[in-house]
């Protein structure tokens, strides 16, 4: 059978065609003895028995498409099951996608409307390194990468809908960059890109084809947690991989609190859940103060930084080991002045980039913070 019924997020025609690799035509439909709720897992439909569902079923699917379809499906905790329904008043044979899992629904409604203003610009970009993992991965390894999937994707909606001021520079249109090609040698934790594109020159003539190769990885927040009545900052120290990989005699590196945005978030709340997490403190929104964001080395490595000094009451007894082992993570909070902080950047102790650029501007806005908090 090559018709599916379709009750959830591949009702909107752009997720459909991004998963499909097609335009699906499609028509209303009603499904007799079942209904849509919130899954429990999380913010999509799952059908549950009992009262009826209003969705479309489609046309006799290609191969290709039919294949892709499933595939997207599967790889996120869903099979497939025949159905009899009815269309155009006369009842017909689909297939549907249940969940496998068995978790059912919340008892909530859920609406395609509001998945799409939440979710869905995020999961068409999301929906293409899903199916680039077709044949690659088996559906459990995507179901765990799913986080990161989406938070790389959430990284994307971000940058989209940030429009940097520019007063110097800013150089040819942007639209008028012409990728040839982008090849995915790596999906993972992180995602190795290298792209081929030609692209407009100041003096008016094109680059000609260049190919750049690019680590992408998930946008992130970092804090600097800030004593303004003791003018002392909390720091941390792990080991890193990077360091290690450079043959730094002491990879341990110490930096501010940081973490990945995850999808939906904002930075603010990243910064807030990590200072708990890495650090034990907890600060509000209003203890944020805003340093910078940007990008902490564009030429091969495409992530946002958002930075952050929070405001902390930091006694003696802050500090200590702190981290999720879930994550592996082995984390020890230091204590000291930002006077010794900051010597510590021409010497060459602090070696972090947003760590440096943290401490720099809490230097240039000790006095303030210290006068009003």
């Amino acid at each position: 059978m090559s018709r599916l019924f379709l009750f959830g997020t591949l009702r909107w025609a752009e997720l459909r065609r991004a998963v499909a690799g097609e335009d699906i035509a499609v028509r209303p439909a009603t499904l007799d003895g079942w209904h849509v709720e919130r899954a429990v897992a999380g913010d999509w439909p799952v059908l549950v028995p009992g009262g009826q569902v209003q969705g479309v079923v489609t046309d006799e699917l290609t191969p290709d498409a039919r294949d892709r379809l499933d595939w997207y499906e599967v790889a996120f905790g869903y099979g497939v099951e025949p159905v009899d329904l009815t269309a155009d008043g006369v009842s017909i044979r689909a297939d549907v996608y249940r969940e496998t899992s068995g978790a059912g629904g919340t008892g909530a409604a859920w609406d395609l409307d509001a998945w799409i203003d939440a979710h869905g610009e995020r999961t068409v970009i999301a929906s293409a390194e899903v199916l680039r993992a077709k044949g690659r991965l088996s559906p459990d390894e995507v179901q765990a990468m799913r986080p990161v999937i989406h938070a790389r994707a959430h990284g994307v909606v971000m940058g989209r809908a940030t429009k940097r001021p520019v007063t110097i520079g800013g150089g040819p249109d942007a639209k008028d960059i012409a990728v040839r090609q982008i090849r995915y040698p790596y999906d993972g934790f992180h995602r190795v890109e290298e792209w081929v594109l030609d692209h407009p020159r100041y003096d008016g003539r094109r680059s000609g084809d260049i190919q750049r190769a690019i680590s992408h990885v998930t946008n992130a927040a970092t804090v600097l947690p800030y004593d303004p009545v003791r003018d002392r900052v909390l720091v941390v120290e792990q080991i890193r991989v990077g360091a290690i990989a450079k043959d730094d005699p002491h990879p341990w590196i110490l930096e501010p609190v940081a973490g990945l945005i995850d999808a939906g978030e904002t930075p603010e709340s990243t910064a807030l859940r990590e200072c708990a997490e890495e650090a034990g403190l907890t600060v509000t929104a209003d203890d944020l103060h805003f340093v910078a964001r940007y990008y902490p080395s564009p030429g091969g490595l495409a992530q946002v930084l958002h930075s952050y000094v929070a405001l902390a009451d930091l006694p003696d007894g802050a500090g200590g080991l702190h981290g999720l082992e879930d994550e592996a993570e082995d984390i020890a909070a230091h204590l000291l002045s930002l006077d010794d902080l900051l010597a510590m950047i021409p010497t060459g102790e602090a070696a972090n980039a947003p760590l440096i650029l943290s401490a720099q501007w809490l230097a240039l806005h000790r006095d303030r913070l210290r006068l009003n908090g």
